[in-house]
Formats: structure tokens, C-alpha cells, sequence
């Protein structure tokens, strides 16, 4: 069970990195850069939060396995 929530986390980090690094990539040198490092907080927030959701609903579902 530790060795699964280690490659959860693994993969939510990595998966947080990117995404949060998109908006750069995409809108980068388009807008001002105060405009891309707000979109990249809000970007970054709002999945942060999906993975959260994701997250306690497989703890969710594992506990009601058991």
C-alpha cells in the first residue's frame, strides 16, 4: 500500500509541474508577464485541487473495499 501512494504522489507531482508550466509555453511572450504568472498560479491552483479530489476519492473508494 506505501509503495502505491508513493507512485500516486509521484505522479501527481510530476503531472502538477507540467501543468503548471503550460500556460507559459502556450501564452508565453503573447500577454505581459504579470498576466502569464497569474493564469500559471490560477492554472496551477485549480489542478492542484482536481488531483486533491482525485485523491480522496480513491481513498475513498479503497476504504470501502476493505
Amino acid at each position: 500500500m506505501k509503495r502505491e501512494i508513493a507512485v500516486y504522489l509521484l505522479i501527481a507531482t510530476s503531472s502538477l509541474l507540467m501543468i503548471s508550466f503550460l500556460p507559459h509555453m502556450l501564452i508565453g511572450g503573447l500577454v505581459e508577464e504579470s498576466l502569464e504568472k497569474n493564469i500559471q498560479i490560477i492554472v496551477t491552483i485549480v489542478w492542484a485541487i482536481g488531483l486533491t479530489a482525485l485523491g480522496v476519492d480513491i481513498v475513498k473508494k479503497r476504504k470501502g473495499l476493505k
